[in-house]
C-alpha cells in the first residue's frame, strides 16, 4: 500500500539549492551531514530531475561515493540522447503530416527542454502534438479547425485521425490508445507520442476556454504547417496543465523548475494579457503561489519563505506522476468544498465518481456506452472488471486508501464535536 511521503526539510532545501546551482553553473556548498547522497539521489529520481541537477554535480569539489556520482553525471547524457532521437522522430513524422496537408503543433515538454541553459537538464517522457486540418478564418484572422459547421469540422477531424494513424504505422508505431483527449502511439526503444485534438479533456472545467485549440497558434514559416502558441498561451497552457495535475494526484519539483526556467527566458511576455486569461482559467491564485515560490527557490539570491514550503513539500513528495494519497485527498476536498460532511455519503460519491461517471466522460473515453444507452448499466461493472484485470493491486490499494482517509476524517469530526 502507498504511504505518506515524508520529507525532512534539510534533504528538501539541499535538493533544491543543487537545482539553482545547475541552473546557474555554481559550485555547491558541502552537503549537510544529516542527509545522505542515497536519500538524495532517490528524491531526485522520484522527480524526473537527477539530469537537472547533474550539471551542479560536476562542479562538486568534495567527495561523493562514486556508484552514486557516476549514476549522477551519466543522467543528464542519458537525457540528451533521448531528446536527440525523439527530435529526429518528431521532424520525421511532422514532415510526413504536413505532405498530407495536416497542421502540427508540438506542446509541453518538447518545448520546454529548449529553455533550459544545458541541454539534456530537463527530462522528457514523452511527445505531445496538437494536429489536425485547419483554416485560416478571414473574418477574425484566428486559426481553426477546418469546416464552417460543427458537423463538417468532425468529418475533418476524423479524416485526420486516420490519416495519422496510416503515418504512424508506417512508421513503425503501434496503437497504445485512441480517443479521450489524444491518441497514443508507441515504439520501441522508448519512442511515445500523445497526438491531441483537444487540449483537454471534456470534463475538464476549462473546456469551454479551450473549445478552438488553435486560437492562440502562430505558423512558424512559410510553406509550413507547423504552428507554436504565443508565449502567453504557451505559459497559459503550461500553468492549465500543471494545476490539473498538482490538483488531482500532484506533480513533481519539475513543474516549479520549467515555471522559472520559463519566465527566465520569456522575459517580454503581455502581463496584463496573462491576468485577463488568468482570471477566465480561476488560476490566478495558482499562478502567484507558483511564480513566487519559483523565484524564491531558484533565482540567484531567493529567499525560501515559510509560505512556499507548502507548495514546495507537496511537489516533491508528490514525485512525477502523483499518489494515490493525493488524488483521494484532494477528491474528498472537493466534496467537503461542496458542502458534503456525512463521511458515508462521500464515500459513496467517489465511488459514483469513480464507476459512474459524467455523460461527458463516457462520450470521450466509453463511445460504445455512449452510443448504447440501455449499456449504460453495464458500464460500472465493466469497469470495475477491467481494474481488477489490468491493475487489481492498485484497485484494492486505492480502496484502503480511501476508506483510510474517511476513518481519519470520522474520528477529527468526532474529537471536535
Amino acid at each position: 500500500m502507498e504511504k505518506e511521503t515524508y520529507l525532512p526539510r534539510q534533504e528538501a532545501k539541499y535538493l533544491l539549492h543543487l537545482i539553482r546551482c545547475a541552473l546557474y553553473k555554481k559550485i555547491p556548498e558541502k552537503k549537510p551531514v544529516d542527509c545522505s547522497w542515497e536519500s538524495l539521489w532517490n528524491l531526485a529520481r522520484r522527480n524526473n530531475v537527477e539530469n537537472t541537477i547533474s550539471p551542479a554535480i560536476q562542479l562538486y569539489p568534495y567527495e561523493i561515493p562514486e556508484e552514486i556520482a557516476v549514476q549522477w553525471k551519466r543522467a543528464i547524457h542519458i537525457t540528451l540522447n533521448r531528446i536527440l532521437q525523439f527530435a529526429v522522430e518528431r521532424e520525421r513524422i511532422i514532415e510526413q503530416m504536413e505532405k498530407r496537408g495536416i497542421s502540427c503543433m508540438p506542446l509541453k515538454g518538447c518545448l520546454m527542454t529548449e529553455y533550459y541553459s544545458v541541454p539534456g537538464m530537463r527530462w522528457m517522457c514523452d511527445n505531445d502534438i496538437l494536429y489536425g486540418y485547419t483554416q485560416l478564418n478571414e473574418t477574425t484572422g484566428i486559426w481553426e479547425f477546418r469546416g464552417d459547421t460543427q458537423e463538417e469540422q468532425e468529418k475533418w477531424k476524423k479524416k485526420a485521425s486516420r490519416e495519422l494513424q496510416q503515418i504512424m504505422t508506417e512508421q513503425g508505431y503501434t496503437t497504445e490508445h485512441l480517443g479521450g483527449c489524444h491518441d497514443v502511439y508507441l515504439k520501441k526503444p522508448f519512442f511515445n507520442f500523445e497526438m491531441h485534438q483537444k487540449l483537454v479533456a471534456e470534463q475538464d472545467v476549462r473546456t469551454t476556454y479551450y473549445e478552438n485549440p488553435w486560437k492562440n497558434a502562430r505558423l512558424i514559416g512559410e510553406n509550413r504547417l507547423e504552428f507554436r502558441f504565443t508565449d502567453e498561451a504557451e505559459y497559459m497552457f503550461h500553468l492549465v496543465h500543471g494545476n490539473k495535475h498538482f490538483t488531482g494526484g500532484g506533480c513533481g519539483i519539475r513543474t516549479l523548475i520549467d515555471e522559472y526556467v520559463f519566465l527566465q527566458k520569456k522575459t517580454s511576455l503581455d502581463w496584463n494579457r496573462i491576468q485577463k486569461e488568468l482570471e477566465k482559467t480561476g488560476l490566478t491564485v495558482f499562478e502567484k503561489q507558483l511564480r513566487e515560490a519559483s523565484l524564491h527557490a531558484f533565482s540567484e539570491h531567493g529567499v525560501l519563505e515559510e509560505k512556499d514550503w507548502d507548495m514546495i513539500s507537496y511537489m516533491l513528495g508528490s514525485g512525477t506522476y502523483g499518489t494515490f494519497n493525493n488524488k483521494i485527498k484532494n477528491y474528498l476536498k472537493r466534496f467537503e468544498e461542496s458542502g458534503l460532511k456525512n463521511q458515508r455519503k462521500v464515500r459513496w460519491q467517489y465511488v459514483k465518481a469513480r464507476f459512474l461517471p459524467e455523460e461527458s466522460f463516457i462520450r470521450e473515453y466509453y463511445p460504445f456506452f455512449y452510443r448504447h444507452k440501455g449499456m449504460r448499466i453495464l458500464l460500472p461493472w465493466y469497469r470495475i472488471l477491467k481494474g481488477l484485470y489490468i491493475h487489481p493491486k492498485k484497485l484494492f490499494a486505492e480502496w484502503k486508501i480511501l476508506n483510510q482517509k474517511i476513518d481519519e476524517k470520522q474520528r477529527r469530526q468526532k474529537n471536535e464535536n
